[in-house]
């Protein structure tokens, strides 16, 4: 049971990404800059867009909001059952009560923040609930990376490939916050929209690698 609670982890990444590629495909068309766009723009769409109920163009988004909002809850169910397993395998290697609590809180709210980014769009009546989540979610992840690599260096057990993604990672997600923090700001223009959208893109292909990566070494550690 342990083993294929570690194992669902490719199929959250699996679906997760398909349904965005999906909600790529029927989104309508327009960003928070120009709203005669027409389909999504990698560069110039925040997946946040995918989200909303009405496009920027104002045509229906129904296809792509019920997708999007739909990945958001099978990836944080998908990590919150991998994570469990993966705690159990880090808890049985570290008798410090207080790093166990503190990677416990720190990755349940920040995955019950992401699930609320979906269940508050980033439209007009949510928008500041949205952005509130946002920041809640990404911030929180930061703290429990911080810890994570702590704890995995603190471990003979894990491997150094695991570390060193996991510190990579916590790097990137700190430039990634500071951007989102004080950057430019997206409403601006095409340039800052541009800069905006395409940090967050690579925040989120990060966030798969890493747990790509955290399987993998979960299933390792278990098998050894």
């Amino acid at each position: 049971m342990e083993k294929i609670f570690i194992k669902q982890g490719y199929l959250g990444i699996f679906l997760f990404v398909s349904f965005n590629l999906l909600a790529f495909y029927f989104y309508p068309g327009g960003t928070i800059i120009d709203p005669s766009t027409e389909g999504y723009l990698f560069f110039y769409n925040f997946l946040s867009n995918l989200g909303e109920w009405v496009a920027k163009n104002g045509e229906d988004n129904i296809i792509s909001a019920y997708l999007f909002n739909s990945s958001m809850l099978i990836l944080a169910i998908s990590y919150g059952l991998f994570y469990f397993m993966f705690l159990k395998i880090q808890f049985r290697l570290s008798d410090n009560n207080i790093i166990k609590t503190l990677l416990m809180i720190t990755i349940l709210l920040s995955l019950i923040s992401f699930v609320l980014v979906a269940v508050f769009p980033s439209e007009s009546p949510t928008f500041n609930l949205h952005i509130f989540f946002v920041k809640a979610a990404f911030r929180l992840l930061f703290v429990h990376c911080l810890i994570q690599v702590y704890n995995l260096f603190d471990s003979q057990v894990f491997g150094d490939k695991i570390r060193t993604v996991s510190a990579i990672f916590s790097f990137v997600l700190f430039l990634f916050i500071l951007v989102m923090e004080f950057g430019p700001s997206p409403f601006e223009n095409n340039r800052s929209l541009f800069i905006q959208v395409t940090s967050q893109k690579l925040i989120v292909f990060s966030i798969i690698v890493y747990f790509y990566f955290q399987v993998n070494e979960a299933l390792k550690v278990r098998s050894s």
